[in-house]
């Protein structure tokens, strides 16, 4: 169902909105028009990968946080987003429909058994070549969990 993976911080540069899941499943959504705005105005320069950065969260998934879509940038870079180093697990969709795929697998970290190891110090999706197919995609959604709690649950069972 996942890995854990250990990252170093890295930083990243884009389009950034406000916004919480509830609002994400109306009318009023913001993080689908934000991608739009994204790809038209070609801030990616057609390279991969593409990152979707969950950020400055008011406290867990039921509260606001900010969503960034974007590139990997220079630190010196004027507005660039911190992605914390952390230790992740990284879960990875299924092949589908892009926004189907990435909708079922936020629904199974919702409900995943481990989901109160989450620091939500930052989350992030990666689009790569796996991505360029919409019809087709791949990607893999990285959630920042606190290792150390991890690991004694583990060692217990």
């Amino acid at each position: 169902m996942y890995e854990i993976v250990i990252l170093e911080k890295q930083w990243m540069k884009g389009l950034s909105v406000r916004t919480t899941n509830e609002m994400e499943q109306t009318k009023e959504r913001k993080i689908a028009p934000l991608w739009q705005q994204f790809f038209a105005q070609q801030i990616h320069g057609g390279q991969a990968p593409v990152i979707g950065l969950y950020s400055d969260y008011e406290k867990d998934e039921h509260g606001s946080y900010l969503f960034t879509a974007g590139q990997f940038a220079d630190p010196q870079l004027e507005h660039a987003k911190e992605i914390p180093a952390s230790t992740y697990a990284r879960f990875r969709t299924k092949k589908g429909p892009i926004e189907e795929v990435v909708f079922e697998t936020w629904q199974q970290i919702w409900t995943w058994d481990e989901r109160h190891f989450r620091t939500y110090t930052g989350d992030f999706e990666w689009y790569d070549e796996r991505s360029i197919d919409p019809k087709e995609a791949q990607i893999d959604i990285y959630i920042a969990i606190d290792k150390k709690m991890l690991a004694e649950t583990n060692s217990i069972s």
